[in-house]
């Protein structure tokens, strides 16, 4: 199978038998870098779960005219995993967006914990979520994950667990051996699930326990200590195993 050609069209009216014009960074990237040309197959990405079949026409150095020639849509995965992640130093979360994305993951919320190190500028937030949008479409581009992952505002730990979301399955990761470790085996009769995975001292006694008592089930990946780099995407693997079996 040849390489496909992505590009995303998020938020743009996308017409079957239409033609559209891909301006900007997309239709730059495509004519420069990926070296389309007239007859070049496009598969467009709305990160809704529709994605396009579509075929360049024009190229220009103002941009790329596609010829849509049909659509197919993807429905959500279920259960879909989303996943809090204790908000951790540098560019932690950001090197972290895109294997997420390309797996599959429904969302990702940061979580303030106690032993939260990192600053966070609540005025900035909003440029760091865009930044991550901006590296989740790459992502969907190169994987051909038809769906978005949402990025839900930083909370504390004690507000998300605390949520109304708790009636959906919750998986704390833990290495303490005072609790009973479950399967990482997400409910296909569930419409969502969550991941939790804590900052690089781990989870306080106090966190665990709150989790405990509002019905979190905790998981372990081994005995040995996980960056929470790796602690993410290994869980969020293990749990996609289990749906694609």
């Amino acid at each position: 199978m040849g390489r496909v050609i992505r590009a995303f069209v998020q938020g743009r009216d996308v017409v079957v038998g239409g033609l559209l014009t891909l301006d900007g960074d997309e239709g730059s990237h495509l004519a420069r870098v990926l070296r389309a040309e007239p007859g070049t197959e496009v598969e467009l990405l709305d990160g809704k779960g529709s994605h396009f079949d579509a075929v360049c026409r024009e190229v220009s150095k103002s941009g790329v005219v596609v010829d849509v020639r049909a659509v197919n849509h993807s429905s959500r995965p279920v259960p879909e995993i989303f996943m809090g992640i204790a908000w951790g130093k540098g560019r932690t979360l950001d090197e972290l967006i895109r294997p997420l994305t390309e797996l599959g993951v429904g969302g990702i919320t940061p979580l303030l914990t106690e032993r939260t190190e990192a600053r966070l500028d609540p005025g900035k937030w909003h440029l760091r979520k865009k930044k991550w949008q901006k590296i989740a479409q790459e992502a969907c581009k190169q994987s051909g994950h038809s769906w978005m992952p949402d990025f839900s505002d930083p909370v504390q730990i004690k507000d998300y667990i605390a949520s109304a979301e708790l009636k959906e399955p919750h998986w704390m990761g833990s290495l303490c051996g005072g609790h009973s470790h479950s399967p990482l085996v997400p409910d296909r009769q569930r419409g969502s699930c969550h991941l939790l995975i804590g900052p690089e001292g781990g989870w306080t006694h106090t966190e665990e326990e709150m989790a405990g008592q509002a019905g979190c089930q905790f998981f372990s990946l081994g005995a040995n200590t996980l960056r929470m780099e790796t602690a993410a995407v290994s869980a969020l693997a293990v749990a996609r195993s289990h749906l694609l079996c």
